[in-house]
């Protein structure tokens, strides 16, 4: 009897320690094939060019990673699910990841605002990473979806970005502009309600098709004799604004929010556009740091890379940095690593850090300068400078 519970203890002793063993093993050691990535783009539909140039931009990441290592020692692979940017759609298309992930680490995408609402109440519930690459709208991240991370900045980052501006540029009597459009109306209303004093707002106008012209818009917001005019609606309308306000005799400071990048304001405003500002998102054609991106990805696929490739490309490099740095695929592992990503690792506006509601701490937005009839390069503006 003796014996025999001696025997039992040392194969008791064997298995307890052959499981320790196992607990020990490097995660890398024991993933089988490559590493996969999902992607949710619009491959198909009217915003198929975006999709085609998100997964591109994906595309440049994954053979970069590969050239290095790729994830825990194990090639990265993508795979790509179309979404239309159609809301019905994105829902059945987000369902490829429920089961165990779809066999992904994480997941891109989501470029159309309400495609990406849609988007994230299913991939969260994978409890996958899931980093939503261009969409803007306020609220798509929450404390209800503990598991995503928004890439672009918020509407609200607009309003708070713009307010940053304003008092860099020591802006004290303030004139606001806005369109008919739900978008335009919630940047001004937010950007007015972080007003602490100065600058002092002296007047809001809006911008409506049966409404007054925007010769009698435009007066009516110089009669308060603003110092800066801002305009937060579409790009045409920015520009014939600007070229309305020169017209009456301002001669104060315009800006615009960021739907003003676009040539359409350009050329409604005409040589009256010269020096005035807007607050456009980061893109490799507006940023220098995003230069060696955009000439990788040109060497690559014989074209310019858009916006998506950008936020794609951005967004497969943190999954795997987040991925490496944890050593280990395991979701929470993830996540905890990106809410405090290494203080070197940056994108190419350059470090990223995620607030505590998964949004851009450190958000992406640019001031260019109209010179010559095109936007230039000023400066950075990182709102983080604000905390």
């Amino acid at each position: 009897m003796r014996r025999s519970a001696i025997a039992l203890a040392l194969m008791a002793a064997v298995v307890v320690a052959g499981c320790g063993d196992k607990k020990d093993k490097p995660e890398a050691a024991q993933l089988k094939g490559a590493v996969a990535i999902g992607v949710l783009a619009p491959t198909s539909g009217t915003q198929s060019a975006r999709g085609a140039d998100l997964i591109d931009g994906a595309k440049l990441a994954a053979g970069e990673l590969n050239a290095k290592g790729g994830v825990l020692g194990h090639k990265v692979e993508l795979q790509p699910v179309d979404d239309a940017c159609e809301p019905y759609i994105a829902y059945e298309s987000a369902k490829t990841f429920v089961t165990d992930g779809g066999g992904a680490i994480g997941v891109i995408g989501g470029v159309c605002d309400e495609v990406a609402e849609r988007e994230v109440s299913t991939v969260d519930a994978t409890e996958k990473p899931f980093l939503v690459t261009s969409a803007t709208a306020d609220g798509i991240v929450s404390e209800k979806t503990p598991f995503t991370f928004q890439m672009n900045g918020t509407l609200y980052q607009q309003a708070l970005s713009s307010v940053f501006w304003m008092n860099y540029e020591e802006t004290e009597r303030l004139a606001v502009v806005q369109d008919e459009s739900a978008e335009s109306k919630s940047i001004a209303k937010q950007a007015i309600g972080l007003l602490e004093g100065q600058p002092k707002l002296v007047s809001l106008q809006t911008v409506e098709p049966k409404g007054p012209k925007v010769k009698t818009i435009a007066k009516a917001a110089i009669a308060a004799k603003p110092d800066l005019v801002l305009w937060t609606g579409s790009a045409q309308g920015g520009g014939e604004l600007v070229a309305a306000l020169r017209e009456a005799g301002f001669k104060g400071k315009f800006t615009a929010t960021a739907a003003s990048e676009a040539p359409e304001f350009l050329s409604a405003a005409g040589p009256a556009g010269e020096g005035a500002t807007v607050m456009a998102t980061g893109s490799p054609q507006n940023t220098p740091t995003a230069e060696t991106f955009r000439a990788a990805f040109k060497a690559k696929f014989n074209r310019e890379p858009g916006f998506d490739a950008q936020q794609a490309y951005d967004a497969v490099q943190v999954l795997a940095h987040a991925a490496n740095r944890a050593k280990s695929t395991d979701s929470a592992k993830m996540v905890a690593k990106l809410t405090e990503l290494d203080p070197k690792f940056s994108n190419a506006l350059g470090v990223v850090r995620f607030a505590p509601d998964h949004t851009l701490l450190y958000d992406n937005r640019v001031i260019l300068k109209v010179k010559d009839g095109k936007f230039t390069w000023d400066r950075s503006l990182r709102t983080d400078s604000l905390g």
